[in-house]
Order: structure tokens, then sequence, then C-alpha cells
């Protein structure tokens, strides 16, 4: 893979009309993205440490038996509104495939060949490729329509896997079996290849470029077009066509400043995977970096080195967690894609994990090759601030050169309408010397109520699971029109106006946050100032990740620091024991704080976190 292109004249993105895609098909003879197997010369340039790792990786897999499906699984989704029942195997058995694959290509011995023809036929005697939670399932019937068959994320990623599996080693399948390569390819055909060309504005609601769905599914379906239609230039070039004019729809709906609403977790495979697809489409079409010179999509790029707010700890926000792994080759690929010094250094922070299962074997081909043709290291780099204001999201960080020996301190704006929305307008996350001392809980296990409309009636999800305050029991609400304004004032605060934040009958008329952060010290002030009609109770939770020592009703102690209310009190200090697994494993504990007050007409409150220390 070639690491960068010629840096020239920053530009808007070009997107090839058809014409030019089948000029350029006819044009240029296909060359592999990757290197098949047989080219054993790149293969060999890995280094021996990392094949060695992947073969190992292979053999241990190898001994693991293939994940069975049932329908069972299946229903149950439909039953209990559980997703992981299916899922678990469904992805178990990818990986394990991807596992087979790329300890061939390593080796090249032919011994991991017979499992690489299991893990095909199995995945090919799946009924369905969709996964239960995002097919059309009829009120009365918990399995899928044998008549057609749901692009979704993980069909079109199916398929990508199974063409990348004939892209690596086709040759060496068809001297087991010329009948299962013949198969496979009339499965993609018929499950990936036909149902995409039937897709259009009216009947696929991704095609609107709203959020991750657009990339992710485009980018594999083109990489399967790509492969699969060679032979049939005229239909290729309307099919890829079809799916860049799709993602041309997500980036122009992208916000100018870059920030992914969707949070770090799913930044992965939206912006990854849009880039990824401009890598393909430029490699396949000669294109010579012609898509790449565009300052938005290096802030686009960059948006996850923001969101990092130490060592590998993200903050985490919608439904991304803190403990995002976004994988060091992976941020090396894109750094070369855009010369980015910024990516190269948060490569940095990401290295020390073993190579990540990406679920998806380009991504891990992108990880084996992108290693050895990085840039130069260079020093950490963080900012003071970091502000999106399309997004309305900021960030402050006391120590730039290690901010995990300071203060770190967010402020959530924009709206409750975004992809993977939380209620949470307003919402603040501290930490303290690499101590979360105000949590974003972030989300846990999926089921089917998180994404129905009983989607907030979830306590980490609602504005409940966040620290805005409520007014007598009645809360922020999900919707577009449900938004605020966020503003920053110079490096140390910033504001965020939530008046518009709240239905009607909270009686919200005005409301303001502000933020400061002493740099001296690193001390952290949060003002609120309300208007509201009549009596008011004010409710707020905090959820912390640092067990309190003591408190009373104006002041709560940690080791790290003091917190220290007016206007308001401290009610309650408790254990949250509603966190799911997922959320115990980001987390370990959380603790409940509760404070309340009561306004009439109008009334502010304070909450000071001071860190000189503590003397017992």
């Amino acid at each position: 893979m070639v690491c960068g292109y010629e840096k020239q004249e920053v530009q808007k993105t070009e997107f090839p009309a058809q014409e030019e895609i089948l000029s350029r098909l006819k044009k240029y003879p296909y060359k592999p993205y990757f290197p098949p197997a047989s080219n054993r010369k790149e293969w060999n340039k890995l280094p021996e440490s990392i094949r060695k790792e992947l073969i190992s990786r292979a053999e241990s897999d190898m001994k693991k038996p293939w994940p069975l499906l049932t329908a069972r699984q299946y229903m149950e989704f439909k039953r209990k509104g559980d997703r992981r029942s299916y899922e678990k195997p469904y992805f178990l058995k990818r990986n394990k495939l991807i596992s087979m694959v790329i300890g061939e290509c390593c080796e090249y011995s032919g011994r991991f060949i017979d499992e690489i023809v299991e893990g095909i036929w199995q995945i090919l005697s799946e009924p369905a490729w969709c996964l239960p939670a995002h097919e059309w399932l009829p009120p009365d019937d918990p399995l899928p329509d044998p008549t057609r068959f749901q692009v979704d994320l993980f069909n079109a990623s199916t398929g990508k896997i199974l063409t990348d599996v004939l892209e690596l080693l086709e040759p060496e399948l068809t001297k087991v079996s010329p009948a299962l390569v013949k198969r496979l390819k009339m499965e993609l055909m018929r499950r990936i290849i036909e149902p995409a060309e039937k897709l259009n504005d009216k009947n696929t609601w991704w095609f609107s470029g709203y959020n991750n769905w657009t990339p992710w599914c485009a980018s594999n379906l083109n990489g399967c077009a790509i492969y699969l239609l060679n032979d049939q230039p005229k239909r290729q070039a309307e099919f890829l066509h079809k799916y860049l004019t799709i993602i041309r729809r997500f980036y122009e709906k992208y916000p100018g400043d870059g920030g992914c609403n969707e949070g770090p977790s799913y930044w992965n495979h939206s912006v990854g995977k849009y880039v990824q697809h401009l890598d393909m489409i430029d490699h396949r079409l000669h294109l010579g970096g012609k898509m790449f010179r565009d300052e938005k999509l290096r802030r686009m790029c960059e948006y996850p080195a923001g969101m990092n707010l130490f060592g590998k700890e993200f903050l985490s926000v919608s439904d991304s967690v803190k403990n995002v792994k976004i994988s060091s080759e992976f941020l090396k690929y894109l750094s070369c894609r855009i010369n980015s010094p910024l990516l190269i250094s948060m490569a940095r922070r990401m290295e020390g994990a073993a190579l990540g299962r990406s679920g998806e074997l380009d991504y891990y081909l992108i990880y084996i090759f992108a290693a050895a043709n990085a840039g130069k290291p260079v020093k950490d780099v963080f900012s003071a601030v970091n502000f999106w204001q399309n997004m309305g999201l900021v960030i402050l960080r006391e120590n730039t050169e290690s901010p995990e020996k300071g203060t770190i301190v967010s402020l959530k704006g924009g709206h409750n309408g975004e992809s993977h929305n939380h209620n949470d307008l307003g919402n603040v996350v501290l930490v303290r010397k690499g101590k979360t001392l105000l949590a974003d809980v972030g989300v846990g296990v999926y089921t089917a109520q998180t994404f129905s409309a009983q989607r907030y009636d979830i306590w980490n999800l609602g504005a409940q699971g966040h620290n805005a305050p409520r007014f007598s029991g009645v809360t922020q609400e999900f919707g577009e029109n449900y938004k605020s304004v966020l503003t920053l004032s110079g490096d140390s605060a910033a504001a965020v106006d939530l008046s518009k934040a709240y239905p009607v009958s909270a009686g919200v008329k005005k409301l303001n946050r502000v933020l400061t952060l002493d740099r001296q010290t690193g001390a952290v002030e949060i003002v609120d100032t309300a208007e509201v009609s009549g009596k008011k109770k004010v409710e707020i939770s905090l959820y912390t990740a640092v067990s309190p020592d003591s408190f009373t009703a104006s002041e709560l102690k940690w080791k790290q620091g003091t917190l220290k209310v007016s206007g308001l009190k401290i009610a309650e200090v408790s254990e949250e024991v509603r966190l799911d697994s997922k959320l115990k494993k980001t987390w370990g504990r959380l603790w409940r704080i509760e404070l309340v007050g009561e306004i009439e007409k109008s009334g502010n409150w304070k909450l000071n976190f001071d860190f000189k220390k503590i003397t017992k």
C-alpha cells in the first residue's frame, strides 16, 4: 500500500462523474487493493514478529469449533429483545474465518485452507446475513423473509469479507473446489450486488447520509463491486457511482468542524470507512490522491485526536465509551492519506495493545500493511482547547504536555436529535489527574429497547443519566427542537444556553450553564442561572467513578479534591446499582450524587471543584 500522496493545493473533494468512472475502468486494468497471498514478495516484507503473531493466532483459533447459529438464537431478539444470543456467535464465526485467511496468507503452506473452506461453507449456509436487529420482521414472524435479502451493515460487511477472501485466495480455493468458488460468487451476486442495485432513496433510509450507516454500507458494497463486477465495466461504473453519490451526501452533511456527533466509537466506522472508500476508488480509478486534497476531510480525520483526553482515554459522548479501541495502525494509515503529524502522535499513544480483531478483513489488512509505511514519530500533541462549534462540544485541558497530571473538563451542547443521541445537553465531564470525578456514563449493552421508542427510558441514555438540571421532575426530551447554543470564552471558560432544551411543561424560560477552568490551580466552577414559571424543584444527578470519602449537605470530599455546592443541597450519595455488564466493564463502579433545591421565578446555584491538598 502506498503511503501518502504528493501534497497539492487544498481544495474540496472531487467525486468523479459516472462517465469518468467508466472511462477509467476501461483504461486501467484491475489491480488488487491488497496483495493476494500468492504475492510472496509483499507478504514476506512484513516483520517476522507480526507474521509469527498472526500465524500463532490462526493456530489457536483453528482448534476452536465453528460457532453454531440457530433459529432459536435468532428468535431471541423478537421474543425477548436479546441481541447478544445471535450476534455473539455470528461475529465469532467471521472472526475465525478472518484469522484463518490471515494465517494462510502469512504462512502460505496450505494448512489453513480446509478451515477457510469450512468457514465459507458455514457462512453461505446461513439463511440471512442481516442481523435480527436490522431485519424487517413482521409482528407475527421472528424469522427473516427468504424471498429477499436486506442490505444492512453486516450483510454488506459479510459480503466484503467473503469478497476479500476471493481477492486474496481465489486460485488456492479453486484448486480445492471450483464448485465452492462458483457458489460463493453466485451468492455474493444474489445477496449483495443484486439487492444493492435495487436500493434507492425511497426504500433505503441510510441513503440520506445521516450517520455511519452510509459510509459503512457504501464502502463495503463498492468494495464487493470492484472485484465481482470487474468483467462488466458499464454495470460496475453505474454501481460505483451510485454509492459514491450517497457517501458524497454523508460528506456534505458532515459539520465543517469535523466533529462526529456519534462519538469516537462510531467514528471508526463513519469517517474511517469514508476514507477507506475514497482510497479504494482512488486506487481502482488511478486518481492519484485527487480525493484527499480537502481541509474538511483533514478535520474529520483528526477529530478523535481532539476527543482523546489523555493516553487511551476518550470523552464518551452519545453511544460511545471512554475506552474506545482505535488501532494505532489504522491511525497511521489515515495519517498517510492526509499527511497528519497529529494522527501519528495519537497513534503512538494507542500502541501497546495486541493487533485488534476488527471483525472486517479489510481493516485487518490495513492494520498489517499500514504500520511499515507510517511517517516519522513526533512528540505527543494535545490542545489546551478543542472546540467543535458546529457539533456543540468543548474540551479544556489544564496541562497540554501531560493532561493526565492536571484537570480536563468538557461541556456538551448541540441538540437532542443527533445520531445515537443521548438527552445530554449541558452535561459536564471532569477528570482530575486521570480520575473521572464527573462521568458521562455512556451506553450499555444494546437490546431491542436501545433503538426503540422507549430508548430514553433507559436511565443512562435519558436526561436523568446526565448532569443537567431537572425541574419538578421534567427533563430534556428527544428531538432536534430541543437544542442549545455553546460558546467559548478564551481558553478557560465556556457557556451553554439551555433555554430551548426542555419541553414547555418544564416551565423553563431561561437556563444558562457557565463552566470555568482555573489554569493556575486546575479548579473548576459550574454556575447555572435559571428563570422559570412559578416555583420549581431543582434536581441534578452527578455520576462519579471515584468513591467519595465523606459528604455533608454542602460539601463532598474525594482524595483528589472537594466539591462545594451552594444554592442546592447534597441530598444523597450512593453507589449506582443499575450498571449492566458493559457499564461494569467500562467503569467498574460508579457513585451517584443527588443535588436538590428549589427556586421561584429565578435563581442560581454553583458547583465548585477545589483541588488543593486535603488534610484529614
